[in-house]
């Protein structure tokens, strides 16, 4: 079984583990709600090394990456980056992707088992290309960190000023330092070789951050409307469905795989259902699958929920039909001992206004 470089470390701090995609990764130090509002108040440092890391190299990378991504690839700069999805040719998900360029190859932060998926996929597609695929998952440490300090800390700590651009990446030593806004607040992805995890790690949280688990990376990211691969989002919908659109999508970029049905819902249609927010009532968590009901019939499925502390409720996402998709709607979902009353809210339902995360 893989495991975050910081297994000892952890484990010396009381976290309580749990297991994703086969990694056992730190759920909490003991108090989820206090990691999320530290979040929202200072800055936390969340181990994500269970996500995968690739590194595409070779003289056709950029132009191949292109022709395959809904994103652009080829008009990146060195130090920028895009937020980009690979589809099927029905237009529907094989693995979003966040990517960044350097001089020499081109990156990627993918969702937790997905690496050797997206690897493979892609392969099929290298014919005449020169390009080269490898994964660096296990070699690699991935952290999260987020909130209004992190900028300051990590100039505290000595690894210099990052990126002011989002998916803008800058380097420090060795350490890739990403600007990356996931749970609402200005926020960091940092990657390195993993015998530099420990030294990263403590050095971050000398200078001030808070370590925090996956639970507050759950709910902070609820509450920033943004949605998870393998969880929010799967091989069965669409980047339109999960509100993509202008995060993921260039529709001047020209053709890649999918492309046509992704323009026919832009311009010739709309998303029969698409990724919303509920704020559930009463302090029961509906857990993922839970049916979402309105006026007797079951019209979708809950992806995730978790109680979120800055807006003090339990929240969830769910594909809506379009009917139930305007903001207010009222429905109701099904959790231990009953049906719970919900209320559709637009994504994302908390964002931190200001000017550092323009």
């Amino acid at each position: 079984m893989p495991a975050t470089p910081l297994l000892a470390l952890h484990q010396a701090a009381n976290a309580e583990f749990i297991e994703e995609t086969g990694w056992q990764i730190p759920a909490s130090y003991g108090d989820a709600v206090a990691e999320h509002l530290a979040c929202r108040e200072s800055a936390i440092l969340v181990d994500l090394s269970h996500r995968g890391f690739l590194r595409f190299s070779g003289p056709d990378t950029e132009e191949f990456l292109h022709r395959m991504l809904s994103n652009r690839v080829k008009e990146l700069k060195p130090g920028e980056g895009a937020y980009n999805t690979f589809l099927t040719r029905q237009g529907k998900f094989i693995s979003d992707l966040y990517m960044y360029k350097s001089e020499t190859f081109v990156v990627a932060s993918v969702a937790p088992g997905m690496a050797d998926t997206l690897a493979e996929e892609i392969d099929k597609f290298i014919i005449m290309d020169q390009v080269e695929v490898a994964n660096e998952t296990e070699n690699s440490f991935c952290f999260g960190f987020f909130g209004p300090e992190s900028q300051e800390i990590i100039a505290k700590a000595g690894m210099g000023e990052p990126s002011p651009e989002e998916h803008g990446h800058m380097t420090s030593g060795n350490i890739m330092i990403a600007r990356e806004l996931w749970t609402g607040e200005n926020g960091y992805l940092l990657v390195g070789h993993r015998e530099n995890a420990d030294s990263v790690w403590r050095a971050l949280s000398d200078a001030g951050a808070n370590p925090a688990g996956i639970a507050a990376f759950e709910s902070l990211t609820l509450e920033a409307g943004v949605p998870l691969f393998g969880k929010d989002m799967t091989s069965a919908v669409n980047p339109m469905q999960a509100g993509l659109e202008e995060k993921a999508i260039d529709f001047e970029k020209g053709c890649y795989i999918g492309q046509e049905v992704i323009a026919k819902i832009k311009y010739l249609g709309q998303v029969n259902r698409g990724l919303m927010g509920l704020k559930v009532s009463g302090d029961i968590t509906p857990g993922p699958g839970a049916a979402v009901h309105s006026d007797e019939k079951n019209i979708g499925s809950i992806t995730r929920a978790a109680y979120c502390p800055t807006v003090d409720a339990v929240l969830a996402f769910s594909y809506l039909p379009r009917a139930q998709m305007e903001p207010g709607t009222e429905v109701r979902v099904a959790c231990r001992g009953g049906d719970a009353k919900a209320t559709v809210e637009s994504l994302p339902i908390y964002r931190n206004d200001s000017e550092a995360i323009e």
